[in-house]
């Protein structure tokens, strides 16, 4: 069994065939996907999409949304945590890539308490989105009574970078970058990091892997990811699948 951990099929790009790429992804046994829904405007869509027997979901607002969210968002939210399916809160964290001002990094912070809060209050996991903020990341994950379960989304660090977030209790979640050839801290990073802290994720429509570089991402090819774990790490595929499999379901109830 394999599980994409992170996906985004409410998104627009698969508004004209989500169904068809969603039997794709089952055909290519892919048996379960995680939906991250962090937009306010897709949590309704993903809400209808967790009614499949084998799609769960995790609801949130992404960091460079924080800024749109009323009070009636939050409501809303707390609501949909409470979903039977949810499985997780997420994407949620700091992200200062095109933001870096003093202003952006107290209003994400502040946000980000708020859905950690959110998180313990209802004993879900958390799936952190942290770009170019792993310091403020920690610093804030360190600075709570009780660190919660969950996984840092698309983690393209160092190995040391991973480690502290390990020690943490955190998993680390390895997208379609790690198939690229230029990745060569990532692919040092899974090589060092215990195959029982990672998770595959597609992050699709976004980051496709090497063979499909160029194009739409989907949850069928989380196999690529997979493939390029193993190589990394010299072992069977099947044995890649197993364990991290293991791991997305212990961290998310499956």
């Amino acid at each position: 069994m394999i599980i994409d951990t992170h996906a985004h099929l409410s998104d627009e790009k698969f508004d004209k065939d989500r169904n068809v790429v969603i039997e794709r992804a089952f055909n290519a046994g892919v048996e379960k996907i995680v939906e991250i829904s962090c937009e306010q405007q897709y949590w309704d869509k993903a809400l209808e999409l967790s009614k499949h027997d084998n799609i769960f979901v995790a609801f949130g607002i992404h960091p460079n949304d924080v800024e749109k969210a009323s009070a009636e968002d939050y409501k809303k939210l707390e609501l949909l945590i409470q979903e039977k399916k949810c499985v997780a809160v997420g994407e949620i964290g700091l992200d200062y890539h095109y933001d870096s001002s003093e202003q952006t990094a107290v209003l994400q912070k502040e946000f980000f308490a708020t859905q950690l809060n959110l998180a313990a209050k209802f004993n879900k996991p958390v799936v952190i989105h942290s770009r170019e903020a792993n310091e403020d990341v920690v610093s804030i994950l360190k600075s709570l009574k009780i660190i919660p379960k969950g996984v840092i989304h698309c983690f393209s660090g160092t190995p040391q970078q991973a480690k502290e977030f390990v020690d943490l209790g955190f998993l680390l979640g390895i997208d379609g970058p790690v198939t690229y050839k230029k990745s060569e801290t990532l692919k040092q990073t899974v090589l060092e990091t215990e195959l029982s802290n990672l998770l595959v994720e597609t992050d699709c429509p976004y980051l496709s892997p090497q063979k499909y570089r160029g194009e739409r991402n989907e949850p069928s090819y989380v196999v690529e990811t997979l493939k390029e774990i193993a190589a990394i790490k010299n072992i069977l595929f099947e044995e890649a699948s197993k364990i991290t499999t293991q791991n997305a379901v212990k961290l998310f109830n499956l």
